[in-house]
């Protein structure tokens, strides 16, 4: 095993030559302005592993990749012929074939990305930008915003247009232009919209006085739009509250003059006009601003707000069904992967040689020289991130094709702060 010896024989000691090469390449690093690292199709490699910097990486090609490869096929061939020897099914060098089937599984995972992140990437940047919106709104706020079902705030309009029709129905059935019930019935509908309209518009208006007439911001660019609309609904409004009480009032003049004839014909006392009309206008208002109140207790004093909440909730249902079909294909390469390492386990166990102690001992050389290296970079890792001070708490390292373990990722590409790419454990891969 002459490879493995010259594997196990490298000197990677504290102060040893090659431990200090590789720190010497820290000062050179910590200027540069971001730091790539080798990607996750790299993470079992045995040639060049995953999660290391460029200069990590170099000091790796140049003074250990070589060695521990040669290490590795000389273990993988002497596993394979020991069993052959005895008549036996091929033996296997368990890391090695167990690091080819994790990488197969992650580049699957890494392809699933791409097409997730293509489909959709947008959606998801959508709704992080509507809950930091929200977020933002609701610690300015310093309140969960009104929530109120539209179909609840339909019905109770139609509320105000249904009671506007029983006060004025049988007062248009006495005008003589109307000759129908049908018309009558359309001149009501028409009245209880037209209020019920007004005190939309007016109720929604005086709600949200303090965001439509007042800046939010002190450089707000929109406000005098936002007033204007706000002015022109009110106007909108009380035009058509005004249409509905003379449409009222006029039909309620016909319905009394025919009492008053009726009377005088009779000779009893006559109902006064006025007080007639005034009654069925007050009646009406009555149900105008029983309009407003709803719409003012129903919508929220800041529209933005409430509409960033409406946007959040279902953009969240979508986000969740995401995540759901995410897990499930995450989930399925788990299982996958899960199966195809029983499978070389139990080969592994099933096809061993005479020889198998002898050569697990060998092995075993490996993995402790393993290791030796990882520490090796480890230090390194360290004196990068400690001399890069407070610039590493940025996303300034790009892992590539990091992305392939995240639930809703929206690129490849993952960006790391020092501290996140600091809780990444390090690991050299048997995948020759």
């Amino acid at each position: 095993m002459k490879s493995v010896s010259a594997y196990a024989q490298l000197d990677l000691s504290e102060r040893g030559a090659l431990t200090a090469a590789l720190l010497e390449g820290v000062p050179n690093e910590a200027g540069s302005q971001s730091v790539v690292l080798t990607g996750a199709r790299q993470l079992y490699d045995a040639r060049q592993p995953g999660l290391l910097t460029q200069g990590m990486a170099s000091w790796f090609s140049k003074n250990v990749a070589s060695l521990r490869v040669a290490a590795i096929s000389e273990m993988k061939n002497a596993f394979e012929s020991d069993s052959k020897a005895n008549g036996g099914v091929e033996g296997v060098y368990l890391e090695n074939r167990r690091d080819f089937a994790q990488q197969k599984s992650i580049d699957a995972a890494i392809k699933q990305v791409e097409n997730f992140a293509d489909k959709h990437k947008v959606q998801i940047a959508d709704h992080s930008r509507t809950h930091e919106s929200y977020r933002i709104l609701h610690s300015r706020l310093g309140r969960e915003p009104v929530r109120t079902k539209s179909w609840i705030y339909v019905l109770c309009l139609l509320g105000i247009v249904l009671l506007e029709a029983f006060i004025n129905f049988e007062s248009f059935m006495k005008v003589p232009y109307i000759t129908s019930p049908f018309l009558a019935t359309g001149a009501t509908m028409a009245v209880g919209l037209a209020v019920g309209f007004a005190a939309h518009f007016h109720g929604v208006v005086f709600r949200q006085w303090a965001f439509l007439f007042r800046p939010q911001e002190s450089a707000e660019g929109n406000f005098e739009n936002r007033r204007n609309d706000a002015i022109r609904r009110l106007v909108i409004g009380g035009i058509l509250l005004t249409i509905a009480l003379l449409m009222v009032g006029a039909s309620r003049y016909y319905y009394l003059r025919e009492y008053i004839v009726n009377a005088s014909i009779l000779g009893v006392a006559a109902p006064s006009m006025f007080g007639g009309i005034f009654f069925m206008l007050l009646g009406n208002i009555v149900a105008y601003i029983i309009g407003l109140l709803v719409a003012y207790a129903m919508h929220d004093p800041h529209p933005v707000y409430a509409e960033l909440d409406r946007k959040l909730k279902a953009s969240s249902k979508r986000i969740e069904d995401l995540k759901k079909e995410r897990g499930r294909a995450q989930e399925e390469l788990r299982q996958g992967l899960a199966s195809e390492l029983s499978a070389i386990t139990n080969q592994e166990s099933s096809a061993r040689g005479r020889s198998h102690p002898e050569l697990r001992e060998w092995a075993n050389q490996i993995i402790n020289k393993d290791q030796e290296v990882i520490g090796a970079l480890l230090a390194y890792r360290h004196a990068l991130l400690r001399q890069l001070g407070h610039r590493a708490q940025d996303p300034m390292f790009r892992y590539p094709d990091g992305a392939h373990a995240i639930l809703l990722p929206v690129a490849g590409d993952q960006m790391l702060t020092g501290d996140e790419y600091a809780s990444l454990p390090l690991s050299l891969g048997f995948n020759v």
